[in-house]
């Protein structure tokens, strides 16, 4: 068996991260790394950070789930794939399923080295980069609960049963993933503007505050012309106007939230110069025309190459826990999403 470091050469990073730390810490839903494996054995040396909340983990072959288990608070060695045949290749792909906790933000998975019996061979470019914003529908929350749970646990969360991952699964394309249950573009589901996906948009991890955090490069700034996106997709709003909802001042706070979620597009294009950017607008229940409204202020403006989407709201047979939807739905909503962002790209 032959180890090696995290930073060896052909094992791609994914995710926003500081690449300088070693270990590199995995945050953001979906971050992790991926090679192109040939052998027939393939093993990961991780380690939590805390005892809680729960990290876990994910390994997919070609973009396929093969194993998912909690990183223990113990650096220890992990089988990704084992027993294959030796003599042939395939993407094997390491992906953190939890999303960053503020309220924890000491908790990270770290990732110090990897053992294999064969060879890691040069991995051919994506055919595209895309980067996701989003909420608790961006991590997936709940999406692999049985229907009906209330449990608000790390174990219902996960990146390869994703809308993003299935998306990106059918174009061929590498992600980042910016995600938190509860945020919005200017508020939370309660109002409170701390909530936010905005203010630390140009942040490597923006939502995790402290000395922890910060140890491990999160308040850094990111580096966009490092990973140039071809698309970024916002899905925002449905906590805004939950939270405006719940204060009964959905009227009233109508106006700041348009320009709120402007404002954001224009730091989005700032940023991202060259990007399709894509804003999938909320379910017919949460003032989908407040994104439409503030997609086409900025088009009007004379922004181009930025569109609305509207994905199919779910049904009670696509619920997993807390009323979102499961991976089922993920997964056809991944598909939906595919085929128009291939034809903004003509990939």
């Amino acid at each position: 068996m032959t180890e090696c470091g995290i930073k060896s050469e052909n094992v791609r990073l994914l995710g926003r991260m500081d690449a300088a730390q070693d270990p590199i810490c995995l945050d953001w839903t979906g971050s992790g790394f991926e090679v192109n494996f040939r052998g027939g054995e393939l093993w990961a040396e991780l380690e939590a950070t805390a005892d809680a909340p729960d990290m876990w983990a994910a390994a997919c072959v070609d973009g396929y789930p093969v194993a998912r288990f909690m990183v223990e608070k113990a650096r220890r060695w992990y089988p990704l794939v084992h027993g294959m045949d030796k003599t042939l290749s395939r993407t094997v792909t390491l992906m953190k399923e939890t999303q960053c906790m503020p309220f924890a933000p000491e908790a990270t998975v770290k990732v110090h080295g990897l053992r294999h019996d064969g060879e890691l061979l040069p991995l051919p470019e994506p055919a595209l980069r895309i980067e996701f914003i989003g909420d608790s529908l961006t991590s997936a929350e709940g999406a692999l609960a049985p229907k009906d749970n209330t449990e608000w646990i790390p174990l219902w969360f996960t990146a390869c049963g994703n809308y993003s991952h299935y998306a990106c699964r059918e174009l061929n394309a590498e992600r980042r993933v910016l995600s938190q249950s509860g945020h919005g573009v200017c508020w939370d589901y309660l109002g409170n503007a701390e909530g936010n996906m905005a203010d630390d948009y140009g942040l490597i991890v923006g939502r995790l505050k402290g000395e922890a955090a910060e140890s491990r490069g999160c308040r850094k700034p990111y580096d966009f012309a490092a990973w140039k996106a071809d698309v970024v997709c916002i899905r925002l709003l449905s906590n805004d106007v939950g939270g405006m909802k719940r204060l009964e001042k959905a009227e009233e706070l109508t106006p700041a939230l348009i320009d709120g979620a402007a404002g954001f597009i224009k730091k989005v294009r700032s940023c991202n110069p060259e990007a399709h950017i894509i804003w999938i607008l909320p379910g017919s229940h949460s003032m989908p025309e407040i994104g439409v409204a503030a997609v086409e202020r900025c088009r009007a403006e004379g922004m181009q190459k930025l569109s609305c989407f509207t994905l199919p709201d779910y049904g009670p047979d696509e619920l997993g826990a807390r009323s979102h939807p499961n991976a089922a739905y993920n997964e056809r909503a991944g598909r939906i999403l595919a085929g128009e962002i291939r034809k903004l790209t003509a990939r």
